[in-house]
């Protein structure tokens, strides 16, 4: 389930909590003015929403989320918002501000978890607890080798670094570094543990 969370600046503004998963963030402009701000947020489960009042004494109203306008799809919630914006000819506009993007850690048990956009795939990793190795952390060492099994195409241009470490044909089945690579949808990424590739590196080879 989706709620749409409102803040109105000066006013008063609605927080989310651990129940709560913000997926898109918008400003609410009326005749060039940011009249308020909203946040989709996921739903996780009922809980109860924190509203503060922006005064000199700030109030903390607690809101049962189960009073509020729920929508089944993320799809569902943006509909609502598209309705602020189809008064006639009226200088109002819906800005986009910023998105949550899914990554799925395939080799961490499938374990998913979201990121702004635009964020870096390594330090998603070390934050979230995705589990792909790394040592140097700024494109030397080559252990944050991964594969981007699903949104190859939501991944930025590929760096010099890591052509150092990856061959044409590492990059052309999806292969990246995990520290150089930066993501701006979602993507499922998978990576050989570090113990399974020293012990590979240690078979002498016939």
């Amino acid at each position: 389930m989706y709620l749409i969370l409102t803040s109105r600046p000066g006013q008063f503004r609605t927080e989310t909590g651990d129940d709560m998963q913000p997926i898109e963030g918008y400003d609410y402009i009326f005749c060039g003015r940011t009249r308020a701000q909203y946040v989709i947020a996921r739903l996780l489960r009922d809980t109860k929403v924190r509203i503060i009042e922006e005064s000199t004494n700030p109030t903390v109203n607690l809101v049962p989320s189960k009073f509020l306008p729920k929508f089944d799809t993320i799809e569902g919630a943006r509909e609502e918002l598209k309705q602020l914006v189809t008064f006639g000819k009226m200088d109002i506009a819906l800005v986009k501000l910023w998105s949550m993007i899914k990554v799925t850690f395939i080799t961490n048990n499938g374990k998913v978890v979201n990121a702004p956009e635009n964020s870096n795939l390594l330090r998603v990793s070390i934050r979230e607890t995705g589990g792909i190795p790394f040592k140097c952390g700024g494109g030397k060492c080559g252990t944050c080798r991964c594969k981007i099994e699903h949104g190859l195409e939501h991944t930025d241009v590929v760096k010099d670094k890591e052509r150092k470490h990856l061959s044409d044909a590492d990059l052309a089945q999806g292969y990246r570094m995990a520290c150089q690579t930066f993501i701006n949808g979602d993507v499922s990424v998978s990576w050989i543990p570090l113990a399974e590739r020293q012990a590979k590196a240690r078979v002498p080879t016939v």
